[in-house]
């Protein structure tokens, strides 16, 4: 008997430990699908140290591409950066590098490739740093030269480039035009803001627009973005973005990527005619969902901040007519829709309902008739007695026949005590039939 119990604790313990370790996977998976559920976007990253993000954090070192850099700011920046970037770099740098099979296996996962490259290109053919130092007026001439031949070079680069990208992915290619980061009102670099502006538009005008039409690759005027703007956007002294520069850059790819992939809300109801249940509303599979939410009425997007129905699997649903507004929010940004539901009919059966509580109080008013029989039942055997002694008053040998001379029946009082008493008896005799039982068990037992 010992060991049995002891059993039974030990697997009662078992028992008790699987329970919290199967409720403990449960919880660690939920919390798994729910972050699951937040997809990001794919950014490859392809470019010199503007795409690196260079000097917005100081120290650099060793280079690490910044957070802050433009690729982790598209959308609402639930982003995976794949880099394919560094500082210093040519667009035959870069050409080499995306040669490699790990730059490859990058953009087989590319969602979305951006491209920023080429001004260095420029910087180290028309010797920049010399300009900037000597402060002398340049020769003509021989600066068209160089920022020809650098130009050729770089047209031909990166019309290479973005055939080897094509090679690995069908995602959407973002070109990034050239900015002139010499504000007109720069301390330091104002007396070449005409040179950068000459060079920038012509090789804008010459490369990256003719290459985007002929490639079919999408277009993104940085130029028009920091025009006039450098003294927010290009860190002083310097020529690379400030963090607001990073932003602008970002904004451009937002931009265009919610123009090519719009968020398309597109409500389905689960029927269209009249009906008495409740209606579901599902929606379509938008990419890159962050989340979506709902809420009666016609609202605006800053309403879901802190409020809304969280949609679970694209679908909700409602009880009521009226107007609904849905808001969704991606990687990319965020979008709302409005719905009026007008076929939910008001159910036959509410009003019945209402009106028969009243007819379940008037049911036991009815139950009424049986009290009052029952009065009359009791009456009627008094009344009896009352007629039998009536119509038995002449006759004398009736009396004569109700008196007890057998001596074999009972009076009724005796009759009940007989019956308590013979009851008695036999649970005593029950009684001691059990304890009778139980004893010889336990002698059993004992043996």
């Amino acid at each position: 008997m010992t060991r049995g119990i002891q059993q039974l604790n030990k697997y009662k313990k078992q028992s008790l430990i699987l329970v919290i370790f199967t409720a403990l996977t449960l919880l660690l998976s939920t919390t798994v699908t729910a972050a699951e559920q937040e997809e990001t976007l794919t950014v490859v990253s392809l470019g010199d140290s503007i795409t690196f993000g260079w000097n917005l954090e100081q120290p650099q070192t060793p280079p690490v591409q910044s957070e802050n850099a433009f690729p982790f700011l598209i959308g609402n920046g639930n982003t995976e950066v794949l880099n394919v970037s560094y500082p210093g770099w040519t667009s035959t740098q870069l050409l080499e590098a995306i040669k490699t099979e790990e730059s490859q296996q990058k953009l087989q996962q590319a969602e979305t490739v951006t491209l920023s490259i080429g001004a260095n290109d420029l910087l180290q053919a028309i010797e920049l740093s010399k300009i900037i130092e000597n402060q002398q007026p340049v020769d003509p001439e021989a600066l068209q030269q160089k920022v020809a031949a650098a130009t050729a070079q770089v047209y031909n680069n990166i019309t290479e480039i973005i055939t080897l990208i094509k090679g690995q992915t069908d995602a959407p290619i973002l070109l990034y035009s050239l900015y002139n980061p010499f504000g007109m009102n720069d301390p330091i670099y104002g007396s070449i803001h005409m040179l950068g502006e000459m060079i920038t538009n012509s090789v804008n005008s010459k490369v990256y627009s003719t290459i985007a039409a002929q490639q079919g690759v999408q277009y993104l005027d940085a130029y028009s973005a920091f025009n006039g703007k450098q003294q927010d956007y290009i860190i002083p002294g310097d020529i690379h973005p400030t963090i607001s520069g990073q932003q602008a850059l970002a904004l451009l790819a937002t931009n265009r990527l919610n123009e090519l992939n719009p968020i398309m809300i597109n409500p389905i109801l689960s029927t269209e005619e009249e009906t008495a249940e409740p209606v579901s509303i599902t929606l379509e599979k938008i990419e890159h969902t962050i989340e979506i939410k709902w809420l009666s009425g016609e609202k605006t997007a800053s309403d879901f901040v802190n409020e809304g129905n969280l949609v679970e699997n694209n679908s909700f649903t409602v009880t009521e007519n009226g107007v609904y507004t849905i808001y969704v929010k991606t990687a990319l940004g965020e979008s709302i829709s409005t719905i009026e539901i007008s076929n939910i009919t008001p159910k036959v059966e509410d009003p019945i309902e209402d009106e028969e509580p009243p007819v379940d109080v008037e049911q036991p008013e009815e139950e009424e008739p049986p009290s009052d029989t029952n009065e009359d039942e009791d009456q009627a055997p008094t009344e009896q007695p009352e007629k039998e002694t009536q119509d038995e008053a002449p006759k004398v040998e009736k009396p004569k026949q109700t008196m007890v001379k057998s001596g074999h029946a009972l009076p009724d009082t005796a009759t009940s005590m007989y019956n308590i008493l013979l009851t008695g008896l036999c649970f005593i005799g029950i009684g001691g039939g059990v304890l009778f039982n139980q004893r010889l068990r336990k002698s059993r037992v004992k043996q």
